[in-house]
């Protein structure tokens, strides 16, 4: 599927696509919140957020808040966890996955927040726009774009919308974006076309349809309130998808 967002250059043509994505993205964001309403936003602070986060790369929120529980029940500070050996910090977060991957992040993650501000409070990279930021959280080797855009979202309340698994196969099965792109050609797209003070809802709510509807396998298609403005949707009538 070739999707709607093919121009991302300057000039009219590229002017008048930003808008019709946006419309569209507005139009997605108003079904979902008729059928699920306005989610509940979580909030907490920065450097709790990102560690979160890191814990939630590829599980699921289960499992992400088993391994955060275990993580607090093995450590009683940030220093204990900083300086305890990488195989300590891998045990205790192992119900999560991706045990080594995500112990090496939190590592990293708290040994650069301890050097850059000499305390574990993130809360002042909240003063900084939010592509520094993003940049910042970026330079720490295990925190991607998604990840740095939770933390800056739900822990400082920044304009950024970031795209999971979930969010980058609906809005490809949209059409909204071409199959064929990654979640980071995703999210610089999507950049000036989400509209501002809804991106935390809509972030909870498409992945929410991810998760319940449009699965990455056997999509419940017909339950969808997107079903009629879905480029899948009607492939698969038409018998053309090969997923």
């Amino acid at each position: 599927m070739d999707g709607i967002g093919l121009k991302d250059e300057a000039g009219p043509a590229a002017t008048q696509e930003k808008a019709q994505v946006a419309d569209l993205i507005r139009e997605i964001g108003r079904r979902l919140e008729e059928v699920y309403g306005r989610p509940d936003i979580p909030q907490g602070n920065p450097l709790s957020i990102l560690i979160r986060t890191i814990l939630s790369q590829n599980t699921s929120d289960v499992n992400r808040d088993r391994a955060y529980t275990e993580l607090w029940n093995a450590f009683r500070s940030y220093d204990e966890i900083l300086e305890s050996p990488i195989t300590s910090l891998e045990a205790a977060i192992r119900s999560g996955g991706l045990a080594r991957q995500k112990a090496i992040a939190i590592k990293n993650a708290l040994l650069w927040v301890k050097e850059r501000y000499g305390n574990y409070d993130l809360s002042p990279i909240c003063e900084e726009t939010p592509e520094r930021a993003e940049k910042l959280l970026t330079s720490i080797k295990g925190v991607g774009i998604k990840t740095a855009r939770v933390t800056l979202l739900f822990g400082c309340g920044m304009a950024l919308f970031p795209v999971d698994t979930h969010i980058a196969r609906v809005l490809r099965r949209l059409g909204v974006v071409p199959a064929s792109w990654s979640r980071e050609k995703i999210h610089r797209f999507l950049d000036g076309k989400v509209e501002p003070g809804v991106e935390a809802p809509l972030h909870l709510n498409i992945i929410r349809l991810g998760r319940n509807v449009c699965l990455a396998r056997k999509p419940r298609c017909e339950e969808c309130p997107l079903h009629d403005i879905c480029e899948f949707a009607r492939r698969k009538t038409k018998g053309e998808n090969s997923e």
